[in-house]
């Protein structure tokens, strides 16, 4: 009887503090909830760790925080029309069914059978240690698990905790240590208040429970006085400009997307140049220097092809800003940008990072990230989910970059967190970033990672337009990378490491089995 009790009140945390966490990520109710989220079903782990409600509480919070993100996230319907050959788990145009009935369900198993969230090892160590253990060892597990599934995962775009504040002056932590520092953070915030609240709540000494969570948060708000306070060397400004031209190229009743079929690829640039030759031309009449246009804007190479590039090098001439121009050769499934510069030259090619495998995109013609020189700043392009996670635009920011473009080409949904990794970027690297999508959410962040102006969230064919100060000096991140991501994840190991070669032995102990 005692044991189901434990089970539901482990099942009553999990998904409570799966509400909060999904209450406080991007677009959903407010971002400073992530801050107490954890705190429930940590509470669980520390308590009763080493027995089976102790390990549920935080897998399922993950996995509910999950359902609720990507459940909404994928709605039927989003791959109809859209090129590549889609995965076999589509089920009316969208991964939804497998992803929320099969995908995060095994991945909450795993996270419970490797009990995660629990303080592995930490009552191996001396007493005056452990209540530090109790927060760091849960903590930098959290840290590792958003370093390894924004470094692999394709669906890493859903769940990390750091962008939850993509809003808020705590994105600054991300630019001392990456954004792996604000998900530290979150975690060991949540974990001080559960420790907290359990030596108050058994009426035991809480001096140093009470010392651990006054550390944490003194040390967070430490971090993000330092990261506000941090030098960018105010640059000059730059007037930057991102076009969004409102519609799909699946949309076949468009004049803008009648040429799509093999062979007429040159065709459909064409149009599309003559399409966004009138936004293109009034963002230079309105002061942009460098404009920008969204993903796959064309699918050929203009260099190669002569009616092409005589057409974008017409009007960047005629406008006389560089345009930033992605465009995907369709017969090589290859992603790649150059710029167009006002003298009507191709700035050096800058391929695509991550390309989506699952959608045929090949990634044969990759190398190291490196900037451009396009006019008044070098520049450095993201192109798709190259900007899930800072690790190309660090590596763009660390080779010179003064700006960033991401280009895109995203539903609804997914809009959203395209949006907050921009910001994250942004704040980690110090360096401005130009964001344009095909429909939705278009921005201009600064070099701090705020919203500098938006299209908004809705469909609309617009023109966004701000200026940016180019940054002379970068972030700590920019310059040291991922040491955190790493010192965190070999930290997991070696605490998983010591509690599995220790046989978990607190598992059987009955004094903390009748906690």
């Amino acid at each position: 009887m005692e044991r189901n009790r434990r089970i539901w009140i482990a099942i009553g945390a999990g998904c409570a503090s799966g509400l909060m966490l999904a209450a406080a990520a991007p677009g959903w109710i407010v971002g400073w909830i992530a801050w107490v989220a954890l705190a429930p079903a940590a509470a669980v782990a520390i308590a009763w760790r080493g027995s089976r409600a102790g390990r549920l509480a935080v897998p399922l919070a993950y996995g509910v925080y999950l359902e609720l993100l990507l459940i909404r996230a994928l709605p039927f319907g989003i791959a109809a029309g859209q090129w590549g050959d889609p995965p076999p788990v589509m089920i009316g145009d969208s991964p939804v069914v497998f992803v929320a009935a099969i995908a995060v369900p095994a991945f909450a198993c795993v996270l419970y059978a490797i009990r995660f969230g629990e303080p592995w090892g930490a009552d191996r160590l001396p007493q005056h240690l452990q209540p530090l253990a109790l927060v760091a060892i849960p903590a930098s597990a959290f840290a590792a698990l958003d370093f390894i599934r924004v470094s692999v995962d394709p669906g890493g775009l859903w769940g990390p905790l750091f962008l939850s504040q993509h809003a808020s002056d705590s994105a600054a932590l991300a630019a001392l240590g990456g954004p792996w520092l604000v998900s530290f953070a979150i975690a060991a915030i949540g974990y001080a208040i559960a420790q907290l609240s359990l030596a108050v709540a058994d009426r035991r000494p809480v001096r140093a429970a009470a010392g651990i969570a006054l550390a944490v948060a003194a040390a967070t708000v430490a971090g993000v006085v330092t990261g506000l306070a941090l030098d960018r060397g105010g640059g000059r400004e730059l007037t930057v400009a991102a076009v969004q031209p409102g519609y799909d190229t699946a949309e076949e009743d468009r004049w803008q997307t009648r040429y799509f079929e093999d062979g007429t690829h040159d065709l459909a640039a064409l149009d599309l140049i003559r399409d966004l030759t009138p936004p293109t031309r009034e963002a230079a009449a309105r002061g942009a220097e460098i404009v920008v246009w969204p993903e796959a804007a064309v699918w050929v190479d203009p260099s190669a092809e002569p009616r092409v590039g005589a057409a974008i090098r017409d009007l960047a001439r005629a406008s006389g800003v560089p345009i930033v121009l992605p465009y995907f050769v369709r017969d090589l499934r290859q992603g790649q940008t150059t710029t167009v510069r006002p003298t009507g030259t191709f700035t050096r090619i800058q391929p695509k990072q991550r390309p989506s495998s699952f959608l045929g995109e090949d990634g044969g013609n990759r190398r190291s990230p490196e900037p451009v020189a396009a006019g008044p700043a070098r520049l450095g392009t993201l192109l798709g989910v190259d900007n899930q996670g800072p690790r190309t635009a660090r590596a763009l920011a660390d080779g010179g970059a003064e700006l960033l473009a991401s280009a895109t080409h995203d539903w609804d949904e997914l809009a959203e967190y395209q949006r907050a990794f921009a910001a994250i970027n942004a704040a980690a690297t110090g360096t401005p970033l130009v964001r344009s999508d095909w429909r939705y959410g278009s921005a201009i962040y600064s070099a701090d990672g705020e919203l500098v102006a938006s299209a908004g969230s809705g469909l609309e064919r617009t023109l966004v337009i701000g200026p940016v100060s180019l940054s002379a000096r970068h972030t700590p991140y920019a310059a040291i990378g991922d040491v955190l991501g790493w010192l965190v994840l070999a930290l997991s190991c070696l605490a998983g490491a010591s509690a599995l070669v220790g046989g978990y032995r607190w598992a059987h102990d009955p004094r903390l089995a009748s906690r």
